[in-house]
Order: structure tokens, then sequence, then C-alpha cells
């Protein structure tokens, strides 16, 4: 990842999930702290093996199904719509891992295209997701942020 890619990853991961903070509902801060932690995870590891895309990255594959399945509960107990483009979009990040075990000899740039551009429309989807209950809640009152 170029260093422009990375520094703007990190403003609108940092960005976003701060503004889920302050302004977001129980969905968009439980998702804020699983993409935190994600990230947070992701690169310590990233730093102490130095692994990464010349081969399947278990480790990341780990981190992504487990973040898939904190979505998806995100998901089915949210009183949103946003958690489900979030999540779907997890799947298609878990699905790029699989599409590597199936095809070792697939290019690496493959798989870091595969990979890498999907947390930015999911962070883009918080952000949006985040604006858009805190205007319901200006216009409307408060808003129940989870199903019964």
């Amino acid at each position: 990842m170029t260093l422009a890619l990375f520094v703007a990853f990190i403003g609108l991961l940092l960005g976003g999930c701060l503004y889920a903070f302050w302004r977001g509902g129980g969905p968009e801060r439980a998702v804020a702290w699983m993409f935190l932690a994600a990230w947070a995870i992701s690169t310590t590891i990233t730093m102490v093996t130095g692994l990464r895309y010349h081969q399947l990255a278990y480790f990341t594959l780990t981190i992504d199904i487990l973040l898939l399945i904190g979505l998806l509960a995100v998901t089915r107990r949210a009183n949103r719509a946003w958690p489900v483009l979030v999540m779907s979009l997890q799947v298609l990040i878990v699905l790029a891992h699989g599409a590597r075990v199936i095809n070792r000899h697939q290019l690496y740039i493959v798989y870091i295209v595969m990979t890498e551009f999907w947390p930015y429309l999911q962070l883009a989807a918080l952000i949006v997701g985040t604006a858009l209950h805190s205007r319901r809640v200006a216009t409307h009152g408060a808003e129940l942020s989870w199903k019964n």
C-alpha cells in the first residue's frame, strides 16, 4: 500500500470512528470499536511477522472472519440498514481470502486490491450511517439502537 493510501485510510479510520463515537448510537459505536480493534491487531501482527500479501495471510483471514461474525451480530440486532452493506463488504473480503486459498498463484496485487479496497467503502458507510442517525435524532428525537 502506498504511503498516500495508508495516510488516507488512517485518516478515514480515525475520523470515521471518532465521528461514530461522538454522534452515533449503539450500532455505530460497536462497529467503530470492531474496526479499530481489527485494524490495531492486524497492523501489530503484520509489523511483527512482516508477512502480508505474497502468501495467504492466515492471521488476517482469522481477523476478517472474526470481524465478519461481529458485523453479522450487529446487523441482526441493529435498528439500522447500513450495517447490511458493511457486513456484505466484509463477506467479499473473506471471499477474497478464499480465492487466494483456491489459487495460490494469483497475482499478489489482485489479493491486495480485493482485501484493501472494501474497507474504504465500509468506513464511508459507517460515516454516512452515523450522519443519517444523527440527523434522525436531531429531527425526530431519540431512536432505538437495537431491535428487541
